[in-house]
């Protein structure tokens, strides 16, 4: 048994699984609008805001926090009197939006299956 031919053999035929696997994968290319006017463009610009908006909310909240932290306090404290059912009620509008947003991307382009 020659350690190197197998190892020679091995290498070749992961190469190959590479190459093979590569040329699978689907590429996303996504639609740009043709046609649309007005109205279209300023909602396709509000459906692209929330997630922006939040993650720079998230960090402006440490920001303000650093700067005024007695302005900072106050508001946790109105935040803190909120009732639990409505951050239930929060937290299930959010995952309805962003899940049907992401449902109906997987439904637009799916994914070839391997064989």
């Amino acid at each position: 048994m020659d350690l190197t031919k197998i190892a020679a053999n091995l290498g070749s035929a992961v190469e190959e699984i590479a190459a093979q696997d590569r040329a699978d994968i689907p590429q996303f290319v996504p639609a740009t609008a043709q046609g649309k006017r007005g109205y279209d463009h300023v909602i396709d610009a509000m459906n692209r805001l929330p997630r922006p908006i939040m993650a720079l909310g998230s960090l402006a909240i440490f920001a303000v926090a650093a700067i005024s932290p007695t302005w900072f306090e106050a508001r946790m404290q109105a935040l803190a009197a909120i009732p639990d059912p409505m951050w239930w009620l929060l937290g299930a509008v959010m995952t309805c939006f962003f899940g049907a947003r992401e449902a109906h991307y997987i439904r637009q382009n799916p994914v070839a299956p391997k064989h």
